[in-house]
């Protein structure tokens, strides 16, 4: 049974059980289609910066960037000799800021609509690769070859399972002794709790396939600890943000 053949349609009348239970499984998956719901998010530039970020104007996205480069340097460090990738770049907002401190910034996303958005942001600058991901991964990358992975604002429109391989992807692109950072709304806090109560309003059949979802700092510690990392720790960030930090140890390979 081919499932182009299928209408997507959950409530047609199909005769027999498993084609309706396909065509309903293939109806509701467009959440975990990461690449479509956000080339979506991105057709305009000003909703794109909105979707990402939370504003759409450049003197807040500069002020939200620089931000994130002091929770960055306080929590896994770089300098101008590092390697880093932003896995979920979105337009480059991050890495607009990050560029002149580092020797090279890798911009990666499911989005090739973002990444256009983030190539016209950070054009001039002379050490930036922006990388469209075919998938949830990062094969695009070779193994053993950054200083720093970090993924910011992003883990909100994954699913934990999707969560948990990007960890696992940086703990195999990252050199020895490299570092990871990870963030989302901490379901703990007050902020983290009001954003789970409020997503959790929508009737279930009306929820947007971009719908923020929560974590808590043992979640996140948890996927850095069955990935490898060593030298964890949980960050309590403003706002009502938690982050996990970690080391890639040397495993023997240097």
């Amino acid at each position: 049974m081919e499932h182009r053949a299928l209408t997507l349609d959950p409530t047609a009348e199909l005769p027999d059980p498993n084609a309706r239970w396909v065509a309903s499984t293939l109806a509701l998956g467009e959440r975990s289609d990461y690449k479509k719901v956000w080339n979506r998010q991105a057709q305009d530039v000003d909703v794109a910066k909105l979707a990402v970020a939370g504003y759409g104007d450049e003197e807040h996205l500069a002020l939200a960037a620089a931000d994130t480069l002091r929770i960055l340097q306080d929590t896994v460090g770089y300098g101008p000799h590092d390697l880093m990738l932003e896995i979920g770049c979105g337009v480059g907002r991050v890495g607009k800021a990050l560029c002149p401190h580092i020797l090279h910034w890798f911009g990666a996303d499911i989005s090739g609509e973002m990444l256009k958005h983030a190539a016209r942001r950070l054009d001039g600058l002379p050490n930036f690769t922006l990388v469209e991901l075919r998938e949830v991964s990062l094969r695009e990358f070779p193994e053993h070859t950054l200083d720093v992975v970090y993924c910011t604002v992003v883990f909100m429109h994954l699913y934990e399972w999707d969560r948990y391989r990007y960890v696992a992807e940086a703990f195999r692109v990252l050199r020895p002794g490299g570092r990871c950072y990870f963030d989302n709304m901490d379901l703990t806090g007050a902020p983290g709790w009001t954003m789970f109560e409020d997503s959790g309003k929508y009737p279930v059949d009306r929820r947007p396939a971009h719908l923020s979802m929560v974590s808590t700092g043992e979640e996140l510690e948890t996927y850095a600890r069955r990935a490898g990392f060593v030298d964890i720790a949980i960050h309590r960030l403003p706002q009502g943000w938690v982050a996990v930090s970690g080391v890639k140890p040397n495993l023997g390979l240097y």
